[in-house]
């Protein structure tokens, strides 16, 4: 059983250890400590095989658990080991104590139940298996000749699976120490996947497709299981960093506040076209966000980009020159649904209307998200010139590269960078008034932007001591600490199972041309059916259109939208 199990550990202790942890998941639910959970997981691995012939000693339980988390004082975790063996030895408990040589043990039912919960782990990790091997089919010809081969392979992606689930585990517990928040796009997924040596026949780039295949729309049991993984090698990475998780992840986010980048307010509103709730990735984390006490605002800049790229939206259909740039993400997402494009206007209208439109992108953002405008432009203004010019610098760069590739408007150019100063510089200012500590801060900044985590680099190497810790916040750190924070108990319920289980993989733009003219002709064709039929027909000729290749332009690595993926669907 232990071979099949936690892949990236190679000592015995510690692949017991996550597998109690994963299999413990649901107690991280309940009203109990996450500290508590945790020892409670880590004692119970320390003890499975044990009988009344073969126990172990106290001293014996505490070797075990200190070798699995070596970052921790000894006698911290000596004291928090004795605590768990209380716990689970009370009357009636899992564990038997026998207090003549102070030795532990599992109860003979407890052993058959650990027996019968990890069997049944094993029968979801096989799950996760066969999604992965649905993933991986039409990749490589070799893999779709040979069954056996394609099982094979999809046990190595799911090896590597957790290795990349451990190194974010690890990424995440040290961005909550202060380091810097690491977002990974899927080119360098596939690098990653380049470093470990699983032997795939896949390359590293058709891997990360494979995988971000399952993790873009996972089934309910891969979804819980792969959420379990996540969670597990996460706490597993904060206990050798730390061994009071409770007390870390409460300082997090705490009364917290977050302003939401551009990048993160139009996948809110391509979400409303998908049917699916479930499937509502970003609406989700922030509706989860909100049950947990934190607040969620924009800035008026924020506002006015929002209007100007539903405009763009509907400019875009009516062009006579050639168009130069992105396609709008907005009509990307309509189309991708199957609707008529001569009704984009009628839907665009849900948000906007023309005479005060960005009052009326604010009252819906705040109507149906909970999302309020506080501007922050007084707090920048106000900053230090070199910290303003640092960052302008920053965002003037990728403006201008930006520019150049895709023929931007310069006055347009000015207005964008000049939101993106408010908001960074005013999030960092804001902060000044509340912490100073980089585990209490309580002011973010929610974005999907990747040069936005070049922020702290930039900063240090511009400012050097002086630099303030980069205010930016991706989906998937808030995701996690929302997973496994003690705010989860301020849900409606856990929440966890609609949270997603990646956002920051996924490309929100950059869909090929040709995929549009797909969902275009495939309307046109069908015009005459009535409407539900003819978006299943838009769908399924985009599913064609992937399977055979049409609009492959790049396409593996452009189009890793989860809201666009569901749109289709």
């Amino acid at each position: 059983m232990i071979e099949r199990v936690a892949s990236p550990l190679t000592p015995e202790e510690g692949r017991v250890a996550i597998l109690q942890l994963a299999m413990n998941a649901q107690d991280r639910t309940t009203e109990r400590g996450l500290t508590k959970s945790s020892f409670d997981s880590l004692v119970t691995a320390a003890l499975v095989d044990t009988t009344s012939e073969n126990a172990k000693s106290r001293d014996e339980v505490r070797s075990v658990v200190r070798g699995i988390l070596p970052g921790g004082a000894g006698h911290q975790i000596d004291a928090l080991v004795d605590s768990a063996l209380k716990r689970l030895a009370r009357k009636h408990g899992p564990i038997k104590h026998r207090t003549q040589t102070d030795s532990f043990h599992m109860s003979f039912e407890e052993s058959q139940e650990w027996r019968a919960r990890a069997a049944e782990y094993l029968l979801d990790q096989d799950e996760v298996e066969a999604d992965l091997a649905a993933g991986a089919y039409g990749l490589d010809q070799r893999l779709d000749a040979d069954i056996s081969e394609l099982r094979t392979e999809a046990r190595k992606l799911r090896q590597v699976l957790e290795g990349l689930f451990m190194r974010r585990g690890e990424m995440f517990a040290r961005s909550v120490q202060g380091a810097e928040q690491v977002d990974a796009s899927l080119g360098e997924l596939a690098d990653m996947i380049a470093q470990l040596d699983h032997g795939l026949v896949l390359p590293p780039a058709q891997a990360a497709q494979a995988i971000s295949n399952v993790l873009e729309a996972p089934s309910d049991r891969t979804r819980a299981h792969l959420l379990r993984i996540v969670d597990s090698y996460t706490l597993f990475a904060f206990l050798q960093q730390t061994p009071d998780v409770q007390k870390t992840l409460s300082r997090v986010f705490a009364g917290g506040e977050i302003w939401l980048d551009t990048s993160a307010v139009l996948p809110l509103l391509g979400e409303t076209l998908v049917a699916d709730v479930g499937r509502r990735g970003l609406t989700n984390l922030l509706a989860a966000a909100r049950g947990s006490g934190i607040r969620l605002f924009v800035t008026g800049g924020v506002l006015e980009e929002v209007v100007a790229h539903l405009d763009i939206s509907l400019l875009y259909p009516r062009r006579t020159d050639p168009w130069r740039g992105r396609i709008p993400f907005i009509y990307t997402a309509y189309m991708m649904s199957g609707r008529a494009e001569e009704a984009l206007g009628g839907w665009v209208e849900e948000f906007k209307g023309s005479e005060e439109p960005v009052r009326d992108v604010e009252d819906y953002l705040e109507h149906y998200f909970g999302i309020l405008r506080q501007d922050l432009s007084e707090l920048a203004d106000g900053a230090d010139v070199r910290l303003r010019g640092a960052v302008q610098e920053l965002w003037g760069e990728r403006h201008r590269q930006r520019r150049e590739r895709h023929g931007q408007d310069s006055a347009n150019t000015h207005r964008l960078i000049a939101h993106d100063v408010e908001n960074v510089v005013g999030v960092i200012e804001h902060r000044r008034s509340h912490s100073d500590s980089a585990l209490g801060y309580t002011a973010w900044w929610l974005t999907l932007d990747g040069t936005a985590f070049a922020l702290q680099a930039w900063l240090k190497d511009r400012l050097g001591k002086d630099a303030p810790a980069s205010p930016v916040l991706s989906p998937d750190y808030l995701s996690q600490v929302l997973r496994l924070g003690p705010l989860r108990r301020r849900q409606l319920g856990d929440g966890s199972e609609v949270l997603p289980l990646t956002l920051s993989l996924r490309v929100l733009e950059n869909v090929p041309d040709e995929l549009i003219d797909v969902a275009r002709s495939a309307r046109e064709e069908f015009k005459d059916f009535d409407e539900l039929r003819i978006r299943r027909e838009v769908r399924d000729a985009l599913n064609r259109a992937r399977r055979s290749g049409s609009g492959e332009r790049d396409y593996a690595a452009s189009l890793e939208a989860e809201i666009l993926q569901a749109i289709a669907e």
